[in-house]
């Protein structure tokens, strides 16, 4: 059995969880209806079919850089809005040890700023939504 999604939830997370849970495409629901029965056909055939957006959120998923736990866990802060000083008081290091780790995340993520740093690892799935 293959399963084609149809829906209108573009969100990343109801995108991973059909993926993982085996769907062989993803389609929302603006898709003109030639495409959605060449996409059926496609599926029957054995054949993934996807969205471009959501082909493209997978793409940036697998090209995601592999950050250490504790860039990641500076990123997340960063991301709820804390300063340097309030990350290192909550993560229990230095200041200037958070500016590093937040040169190291720039460098991987190829951005030169604190903003730039959270959009690509939202758009990269390094670090949940919030709210």
């Amino acid at each position: 059995e293959r399963v084609l999604v149809l829906t209108t939830y573009e969100d990343d997370g109801e995108i991973l969880r059909a993926v993982a849970a085996g769907a062989a495409g993803y389609l929302l629901k603006d898709v003109s209806r030639a495409d959605l029965a060449a996409a059926v056909r496609a599926v029957a055939r054995g054949e993934t079919v996807l969205s471009p957006s959501v082909a493209r959120l997978l793409d940036a998923r697998r090209e995601a850089p592999a950050l250490s736990e504790r860039e990641r866990e500076v990123l997340e802060l960063v991301a709820e809005g804390l300063t340097n000083a309030a990350i290192g008081r909550r993560l229990y290091i230095g200041e200037a040890t958070v500016k590093t780790y937040l040169l190291r995340v720039y460098a991987k993520l190829g951005v030169s700023d604190r903003t730039s740093a959270v959009l690509a690892a939202l758009d990269l799935g390094l670090v949940r939504r919030r709210g």
